[in-house]
């Protein structure tokens, strides 16, 4: 016999299925170097030359915030 708080767990695990992989630890966006006008984003966002973003994202990987104080620290 399936209980009220059982059969809302499975509502949620549902919904969330059909979200994709993300969940509350997932970043929402990452520092994308692929795309021209994605780096001439996050430059004018960090205030950085691409040289200076590109050597930080290699050191330090595609998170915003980690970038942000690797930019900061050097």
């Amino acid at each position: 016999m399936a209980t009220a708080i059982d059969s809302s767990l499975s509502r949620r695990d549902s919904r969330s299925l059909s979200l994709g992989a993300s969940n509350r630890f997932s970043a929402p966006f990452n520092v994308s170097t692929r795309d021209a006008a994605a780096i001439e984003y996050w430059c004018r966002h960090f205030n950085t030359s691409p040289e200076r973003l590109l050597a930080a994202v290699k050191r330090v990987g595609s998170n915003p915030d980690i970038i942000r104080l690797e930019l900061r620290s050097r």
